[in-house]
């Protein structure tokens, strides 16, 4: 964003008054953010105890969760008791479940040598039976969405952009019988990683249980501009969840860095203006990934939730 539109948005976003609690409207009222839009947050970026996120969450309105690691263990190895304890959770305190994460893809593709030197989170030949798991748990949280990746990074993703969409149409497959849909995350380490290299994965594989789970940072690391750029390539029907984040870079989007959210450099004010124009009813998650040795990661959350909450207000406005 150019400064002089960053100093703008920020200026119509400081004025927008926010407390915690008041993010939905009294009835009668104009329409607040988490009435507007399906606000949630992956709930490790709270806490690994998944009662104490949900109270945390609970305590600003939001009704929508994502699930990933808790209980120091990622949620595709819950055990059954696990599984039931989420879901009673859930229940006690009024959420829904809008995405279940899964490491899906996160792996080298065959054949191929990453740039980063990631390790798979699980190697290839175990994927779907990690896909399997992730959709059981799915169902039984309330959930048809599962997240997947696209494999480890490659120097030239494109070169493989056909076998990756080959494998991601085997999955969709397994997903359509088991009644899942998958959401495809540009993730900076792996071979979908912008907006562009998103859309062009979506037009190879057409299935009509893949979709995109937008990250509006992530590609900010591969030398992308997210909004307008990397949001305008994007099919806006297979949008159907979404991470928020911000970021901020040096001279020429160089030494990116996550920033808590309203201090970095994305303009996050045009996209929720663009989501309300386009009509989007999917739903979202902070994201935040922020660190810092001043604040605890679930202090570093909050202010990151109070400064989104003020940016979709004033795009409410």
């Amino acid at each position: 964003m150019k400064r002089r539109a960053f100093l703008k948005t920020i200026t119509t976003v400081s004025s927008v008054s926010w407390l915690p609690g008041s993010a939905a409207s009294p009835a009668g009222s104009r329409e607040g953010p988490l009435d507007r839009f399906k606000l949630g947050s992956i709930s490790d970026e709270w806490s690994q105890d998944l009662e104490e996120a949900l109270k945390g969450m609970k305590g600003y309105g939001l009704r929508w969760v994502e699930v990933r690691n808790l209980w120091n263990i990622y949620n595709t190895e819950a055990s059954a008791e696990q599984v039931r304890r989420m879901k009673d959770l859930l229940a006690g305190y009024a959420f829904k479940l809008s995405v279940l994460d899964t490491a899906f893809y996160k792996c080298a593709l065959p054949g191929t040598k990453p740039v980063s030197g990631d390790k798979d989170v699980y190697p290839y030949p175990e994927q779907m039976d990690l896909l399997k798991r992730g959709i059981e748990r799915a169902h039984a949280l309330g959930t048809d969405k599962v997240r997947v990746f696209a494999f480890w990074r490659v120097a030239d993703p494109e070169k493989y952009f056909s076998r990756i969409s080959e494998e991601l149409s085997k999955a969709a497959e397994v997903a359509k019988a088991e009644g899942a849909r998958l959401v495809l995350e540009n993730e900076s380490s792996c071979n979908v990683a912008t907006g562009g290299e998103l859309a062009h994965i979506l037009k190879l594989v057409p299935a009509d249980n893949l979709g995109a789970n937008w990250d509006v940072g992530n590609g900010t690391w591969q030398g992308e501009v997210s909004f307008p750029a990397g949001y305008g390539a994007l099919p806006k029907s297979r949008i159907w969840h979404m991470h928020l984040k911000d970021v901020r870079c040096g001279a020429g989007l160089t030494n990116c860095q996550t920033a808590v959210v309203g201090t970095g450099e994305l303009d996050l004010l045009g996209q929720f203006r663009a989501l309300l124009r386009d009509g989007y009813q999917g739903t979202m998650s902070l994201e935040p990934e922020y660190e810092t040795a001043s604040l605890s990661h679930g202090a570093a959350t909050r202010r990151s939730l109070e400064g989104l909450l003020k940016i979709m207000t004033a795009a409410l406005a």
